[in-house]
C-alpha cells in the first residue's frame, strides 16, 4: 500500500491546508459542492436566480449547495468513493427540495464531477435528472435573504444566456456548454 504523501497541517471548520512531505507543496481542502442540470417533463432545464455577494448582483445558476456542512464530516469519506457518491446525491435531493422545491426526480445520476486544480481540491458533482413532482421551496435563512427565483428555460435560452453572461459560475458555466452540446436544439 503506498502511504498517502499529503498530511493536513492546518484545519479549520470548513477549509483544511495539507503539505506535500516529500515536496513541500501545500494545498487547501475543502468539502465537495452538488449542482443539479434538472429537466421538465417537457425538457426545460430549471435554473435559480439569486442574489449573490461575490458577485455583486443577480445571478442565473443551477440549484446545487454543499455537499458537507463541516471539514469533518468531508474527511471521515474522503476516501471512501461509495460513501462519497452517496453524501453527494443525498445532498443533491436535499438542495432540489430546498432551494427549487423539487420533491421527486427520475433518473438521478452524478454525470460530471469538476475540479478546481491542483492546489485547491474544492470538487463541483453535477447531477442530472428529470423532475416528477414540484412543489413549494424550503429555503433555509441565507437563501431567504438571497431571494432564490426558480425558472424553466428552453435550452436554446440557456445557451443564449450563456453567450451573454447570464450564468455566472465558470466552472457551471464549462459544465452546461459540454452538456448543451450533447442534447439537440428545442
Amino acid at each position: 500500500m503506498i502511504e498517502n504523501p499529503w498530511k493536513i497541517v492546518w484545519e479549520g471548520n470548513l477549509f483544511a491546508i495539507e503539505r506535500h512531505t516529500k515536496k513541500g507543496w501545500e494545498r487547501a481542502v475543502r468539502p465537495p459542492g452538488v449542482r443539479l442540470l434538472l429537466t421538465s417533463k417537457e425538457g426545460h432545464l430549471l435554473l435559480t436566480e439569486e442574489f449573490r455577494t461575490e458577485v455583486g448582483k443577480k445571478d442565473f445558476r443551477l440549484p446545487g449547495g454543499k455537499v458537507f456542512d463541516d471539514l469533518t464530516s468531508y474527511l471521515a469519506v474522503r476516501n471512501n468513493q461509495p460513501a462519497l457518491e452517496q453524501a453527494v446525491v443525498a445532498a443533491a435531493r436535499l438542495e432540489a427540495k430546498q432551494e427549487a422545491g423539487v420533491d421527486d426526480i427520475a433518473d438521478l445520476a452524478i454525470t460530471t464531477r469538476s475540479t478546481a486544480g491542483a492546489s485547491v481540491e474544492w470538487d463541483l458533482y453535477y447531477l442530472t435528472g428529470t423532475i416528477l413532482a414540484q412543489s413549494e421551496q424550503e429555503l433555509e435563512a441565507d437563501e431567504q435573504e438571497r431571494g432564490i427565483a426558480v425558472h424553466f428555460f428552453t435550452l436554446e435560452t440557456v445557451r443564449s444566456m450563456l453567450r451573454d453572461d447570464s450564468i455566472g459560475e465558470e466552472r457551471t458555466r464549462a459544465v452546461l456548454e459540454h452538456h448543451l452540446a450533447t442534447l439537440p436544439l428545442q
